[in-house]
């Protein structure tokens, strides 16, 4: 997993919407919380800030609790132009749909894209390809990851232009799923599996419709906002003190104490302490969230016995997990499974 996943620099104004789709399903908030460190306040607060490995962890928990096979393609409807916060202010500003796209590729790290996209015009239409970016991991899996930035993208084109959208054909690099009569609902057009390469295309007239509420002073004024974010990200990674204990404890197979973590990163324990304190953590609350979510991530494996992960989470028996686990999630091990 990247530096920039693990980083807590994502203002949430997706969140809300993740609870707005939480109430359409029936899901309590605290399970779907569940294993990330963030509270059911936070879901509504501008100042909260989160990591791509917690919208992660989330939608992890969605999928399970929303056991639904259309689950990606349901989500990424869900997800309007709003999710990106201050930052949706440069698409609806930006001069053309084209221009729009080209700007959210442009600023694809802060969007936590996983995908690179780019246009080619054929015949009267752009050929937009979607590739993996290297070294990007999937939330849950390829099938997931396509179906939400595709179903995302047609919902939020249609808002910046004011109007229905469809795209004119989908292209997936993957088998056809067992689901696959709901692509035509949510798309409306062509859809071809095991294609060579992702993509979509969109017609030139489209592409080039001016945007209506295309404002050249205002993109220029959310631009500026955009690299103060850029800026604030390269910041907040090269000395985030809460990222470094979580790197040393995700990459330990042993269950680390605050001393091996400050011997890890050249520190007195005492100094480990008061960095932590002054960037307001603790080392146990980062503690119990790595190993709930190590312990949920080994649980998810059925296959896996409750013992063995207990063991592989360095509790000495099977007890301990458990008391840990429950106190932790609020519910045991074997709880957590069954629901």
């Amino acid at each position: 997993m990247s530096q920039l996943q693990q980083q807590a620099i994502y203002p949430a104004a997706e969140l809300f919407l993740l609870k707005q789709f939480m109430r359409r399903e029936g899901i309590a908030p605290a399970q779907a919380l569940l294993g990330t460190g963030l509270d059911e306040a936070q879901l509504s607060r501008a100042d909260s800030l989160v990591s791509s490995e917690q919208f992660d962890r989330i939608y992890r928990n969605l999928y399970r609790l929303a056991a639904r096979a259309d689950f990606g393609l349901a989500l990424g409807q869900a997800l309007n132009l709003s999710r990106w916060g201050l930052l949706s202010a440069a698409l609806f500003s930006s001069k053309t749909l084209g221009d729009a796209l080209a700007t959210a590729n442009q600023l694809r790290v802060l969007l936590r894209s996983r995908f690179t996209l780019s246009a080619a015009m054929r015949e009267g239409g752009y050929d937009i390809e979607v590739r993996k970016r290297e070294g990007m991991e999937y939330p849950l899996n390829s099938v997931f990851a396509h179906e939400m930035l595709f179903a995302s993208l047609q919902v939020q084109i249609a808002q910046l232009l004011g109007a229905d959208f469809r795209f004119s054909e989908v292209r997936l690099n993957y088998p056809p799923p067992s689901h696959t009569a709901e692509y035509s609902r949510y798309f409306s057009c062509k859809v071809l599996f095991n294609a060579p390469v992702s993509g979509f295309r969109i017609e030139r007239d489209t592409m080039h419709q001016p945007l209506p509420l295309a404002n050249p002073a205002a993109k220029q004024q959310a631009m500026l906002v955009a690299e103060a974010e850029l800026k604030r990200v390269l910041q907040v990674q090269k000395g985030d003190i809460g990222w470094q204990v979580r790197a040393l404890i995700q990459g330990s197979e042993q269950r680390l104490a605050l001393d091996d973590v400050a011997a890890g990163l050249n520190l007195s324990p005492r100094t480990l302490r008061r960095k932590l304190q002054e960037a307001g953590l603790t080392f146990r609350q980062i503690s119990d969230e790595e190993l709930l979510k190590k312990s949920m991530l080994l649980l998810d494996d059925q296959q896996q016995k409750v013992s063995s992960v207990a063991v592989a989470c360095g509790f000495k028996d099977l007890l301990s997990f458990r008391e840990a686990f429950k106190r932790w999630s609020g519910m045991t091990p074997q709880e957590y499974r069954r629901r």
